[in-house]
Order: C-alpha cells, then sequence, then structure tokens
C-alpha cells in the first residue's frame, strides 16, 4: 500500500494530468472510498473539481460511468466493472485511456 496525498498534489500544481478509476463494484479498492479521497485533496483545484459535480460518461453512446473532471484531474467510477477493470470493460478501459491520452473530456 502506498499513501498518494502528498503525490497527486503535486503533480495537479505542475500541470501534470491525473486520472483516478475505480470499479463501481470494487470492494478491494472502492470507488466510494477513492471518491471521497479526490474531493478531500488539498491542491489548487480543489475547489472548481468539488462544484465539478457528476456526470454522465458514455461510450458509444452507451452509459459507462460517471466522470468529474476540473484543471487537468478527472475521477472515473466505470460501470459493471470490478477490481480488474479493464478484464470487466475492455471497450469501455480503452476509450478511458484513449480519452485521459488525447486530453479529451469524459463525456
Amino acid at each position: 500500500m502506498h499513501a498518494f496525498e502528498a503525490v497527486v498534489p503535486a503533480l495537479l500544481r505542475n500541470k501534470i494530468r491525473v486520472l483516478v478509476y475505480a470499479g463501481e463494484m470494487d470492494y478491494i479498492c472502492n470507488y466510494m472510498g477513492n471518491k471521497a479521497w479526490t474531493l478531500q485533496l488539498e491542491w489548487p483545484g480543489k475547489a472548481a473539481f468539488v462544484a465539478a459535480g457528476d456526470h454522465k460518461w458514455l461510450v458509444e453512446g452507451k452509459p459507462a460511468g460517471l466522470a468529474r473532471s476540473a484543471e487537468g484531474f478527472t475521477f472515473l467510477q466505470v460501470f459493471a466493472a470490478g477490481h480488474m477493470v479493464p478484464l470487466d470493460q475492455p471497450l469501455n478501459s480503452l476509450a478511458m485511456f484513449r480519452s485521459f491520452l488525447s486530453d479529451e473530456p469524459f463525456y
């Protein structure tokens, strides 16, 4: 186990984009706990991130999750996935990585 509460804010302060994702059925690293720490994270864009709210993430026009993004930071809850998101949702995982690497919004 590694703590990232010091690493992630430093990345964001240096304008390095960060994506945190979790499967909605992951009981090891559940999305509720991951979402909670992302909302509590101290960084310059915290207020914008908290205010951004969740919105639907669609892949090929179908609901694939819920996303929250602001100032280079994204939290993504992936529907119908457990701890191994790419194994459970390969198409959606590919779309997630493509969006992140291309710096495209998660809609």
